[in-house]
């Protein structure tokens, strides 16, 4: 059982887990979403592992600050806004279909969130994991924005959705597409239930943990490890249970037991060793 606790103090405890002190700036925005991905891993552990995943923020708050379990962008990205919202920024929550640069029509199942600050808004997203942006992107058509490892941009497309874009491969990657309607709360929830629940969802699908630090990017996916610097990457494929459980425990910090990492050893990587 989670004790219930005040946003406030949530709020003060997450800043002084990330060893931010606060100010109504981009600077405390820039630090705040590069200390959160640094610090909080981005994964799919509690889908596959077919655990309930509760979106009331108390619990939120326990999972990923307190418990050090991470998370996907339903818990990243509420507890980023209660944050933001809670210091005074002016934020809302938007919907996002993500579409890997591909002309599709998909649901809305992913979570960000819409700043503006003195007058110009951003997109704060600290829960998209690899290709995820380091710093809020600012909403200016067509302006890139180069984040020192990666450039990002917005631009519209024909259908007049606004496009978040990463330079790869020597053009820009349509990563996924939003608006600016109001959404709720209640609109997150049968995105989020299909996101953990459904048989179809990548998620359900997929062992994916991540965290993006100042100067290199730790990525783990299914059997294999990427570890990426200076554009460079290399490749480790996770050879036992127990090498799989050191990287959890040792290089994503989470707190698991062996048994865990054997039954996601067995589901998600033995199988591609046959």
């Amino acid at each position: 059982m989670t004790n219930s606790l005040t946003l406030q103090t949530m709020v003060n405890a997450y800043l002084t887990d990330l060893e931010l002190i606060p100010s109504i700036d981009i600077e405390f925005l820039n630090e705040l979403q590069s200390k959160h991905i640094a610090r909080y891993s981005f994964n799919s552990l509690a889908v596959v592992l077919g655990q309930d995943i509760s979106l009331d923020i108390n619990v939120i708050f326990n999972k990923i600050v307190e418990r050090q379990r991470g998370g996907y962008c339903f818990e990243h990205n509420k507890l980023v806004l209660n944050v933001l919202s809670e210091l005074g920024f002016e934020v809302r929550l938007l919907m996002a279909k993500v579409i890997y640069n591909r002309d599709v029509d998909v649901a809305r199942t992913h979570r960000i969130t819409l700043l503006n600050f003195e007058g110009d808004d951003y997109i704060v997203d600290a829960g998209f994991g690899h290709f995820g942006a380091r710093l809020p992107v600012k909403l200016e058509l067509g302006l890139e924005q180069d984040q020192g490892d990666a450039i990002y941009r917005i631009i519209q497309n024909s259908k007049n959705d606004y496009c978040y874009q990463v330079f790869k491969e020597d053009t820009f990657f349509t990563l996924y597409t939003f608006n600016l309607h109001h959404y709720s709360e209640a609109e997150c929830l049968p995105a989020h239930f299909y996101s953990h629940k459904s048989p179809d969802a990548a998620f359900v699908n997929n062992m994916v943990v991540c965290r993006k630090f100042y100067d290199d990017i730790l990525s783990l996916r299914n059997g294999e490890l990427f570890s990426i610097s200076d554009g460079a990457t290399v490749t480790t494929a996770i050879a036992s249970a127990q090498h799989l459980h050191t990287i959890l425990v040792d290089d994503f910090e989470l707190d698991l037991d062996l048994a865990i990492s054997e039954f996601l050893f067995s589901k998600f990587v033995s199988k591609d060793l046959i």
